[in-house]
């Protein structure tokens, strides 16, 4: 009995803690090729931009700006570090996970020269639109 209430309390725990991805687009983009997102809460209206800036060794360098600030991320399609997270909004305790966009390198086409991306939101309580200025793939 002990060992049926432990695993389904484990279970409970596991889902309850479980983020919710939502695919929104794939993306495709050559060097230095910027991706615009607009991103709009009830509130506020900011800008999301991202792109590559070298590829070797099977290591893609990323280039992203939001809100005023600018990170590099470099990522691995056959490693863990694969993919970052952006938070959008924090909204100062109110919500148990504030809404955020993971945008994960998926891989690189010699041919092209182009990395494909998948970008997915997280928005338990669908606070956020997104809007993408540059229509690709």
């Amino acid at each position: 009995m002990i060992r049926a209430l432990l695993l389904f309390s484990l279970l409970l725990c596991r889902t309850g803690s479980a983020d919710e991805w939502t695919p929104v687009k794939s993306v495709s983009l050559a060097k230095d090729q910027l991706e615009r997102i607009v991103v709009k809460n009830a509130a506020l209206k900011r800008m999301f931009e991202f792109r590559w800036t070298l590829y070797a060794n099977d290591t893609l360098v990323v280039l992203r700006s939001y809100d005023d600030v600018v990170a590099q991320h470099v990522l691995r399609k056959e490693h863990k570090n694969k993919s970052f997270r952006v938070i959008l909004f924090s909204e100062g305790g109110r919500h148990r996970m504030p809404p955020y966009l993971i945008v994960t390198f998926r891989y690189f086409d010699f041919k092209t020269k182009q990395a494909l991306f998948d970008i997915y939101l997280s928005d338990d309580d669908e606070r956020v639109a997104l809007k993408f200025l540059q229509e690709t793939i």
